[in-house]
């Protein structure tokens, strides 16, 4: 029993260490997958606080890439913009993000009058992923073009790991 109670205590101490919480909010409008923000409301860059980075694990610095994964759909390929890219997050910080800004923040009202969509119709809703990545070296490059052949080869790019967490939030672009 006190094998089974001390296993159960190091195994939540571990869980606490390593889990991982990321809040975005505009305003007082919480991003949770899948719900729906006014595009007003997205006018102004969100607050992005995060949790729960251990200090003592291997990762030292975190990403945070704000995406609209089907932004523009031409020639049967669907292409994702990245709309906000927070970079070299340090591990161990809690509350508001305190990074280097990769990408500046561009509103999703912005972002449908800089990209062509070939039928409006279709691309009225969109969906926003918030995705938190680890890194393994600093960042200090912008992106060439902020329209790219997929998030996960972004990232890959620019040596950052699998997302470890993700949030999204649907908007009415018209």
């Amino acid at each position: 029993m006190a094998i089974s109670v001390v296993f159960c205590f190091v195994l939540c101490f571990f869980l606490v260490q390593v889990s991982v919480g990321l809040l975005v909010q505009y305003g007082s409008t919480t991003v949770g997958n899948g719900n729906f923000v006014s595009l007003s409301s997205t006018d102004s860059a969100p607050t992005v606080d995060i949790e729960g980075f251990g200090k003592n694990g291997t990762t030292r610095l975190f990403s945070v890439v704000m995406a609209d994964q089907k932004a523009l759909v031409a020639s049967n390929k669907v292409y994702p913009y990245i709309n906000f890219w927070v970079a070299n997050i340090p591990a161990g910080s809690t509350g508001a993000v305190k990074g280097s800004i990769l990408e500046p923040y561009v509103s999703p009202s912005n972002t449908s009058k800089n990209i062509p969509y070939p039928n409006p119709f279709n691309a009225r809703n969109h969906t926003y992923d918030f995705v938190l990545v680890p890194q393994r070296n600093p960042l200090v490059k912008p992106m060439d073009s902020r329209l790219v052949n997929s998030l996960a080869d972004i990232i890959q790019q620019y040596h950052c790991g699998s997302p470890l967490q993700t949030v999204s939030f649907t908007t009415s672009l018209y």
